[in-house]
């Protein structure tokens, strides 16, 4: 995962929002509330989306790719 790997962009929002929408997704599971649930979903979907604009904008901004560089004389297999 990009953004995990970045310094300049935190993952740790993103994971906390992702952990509450699916916490209250479940909570409003077990009470048996649609609204509950629905706002979890909601808070899971959002989380996702701001996860892949965040990693968007930091691979289109003058971040450095966080990933090893390829050896070029290590054979493919």
């Amino acid at each position: 995962m990009v953004l995990a790997a970045t310094e300049t962009i935190p993952a740790a929002p993103v994971v906390i929002f992702m952990a509450l929408g699916v916490l209250l997704a479940i909570g409003g599971h077990l009470y048996g509330s649609k609204s509950v649930v629905a706002a979890g979903i909601a808070i899971l979907f959002l989380a996702t989306a701001a996860m892949v604009v965040g990693g968007y904008v930091a691979y289109n901004g003058e971040e450095s790719d966080p990933r090893p560089a390829e050896n070029p004389s290590s054979p493919d297999f």
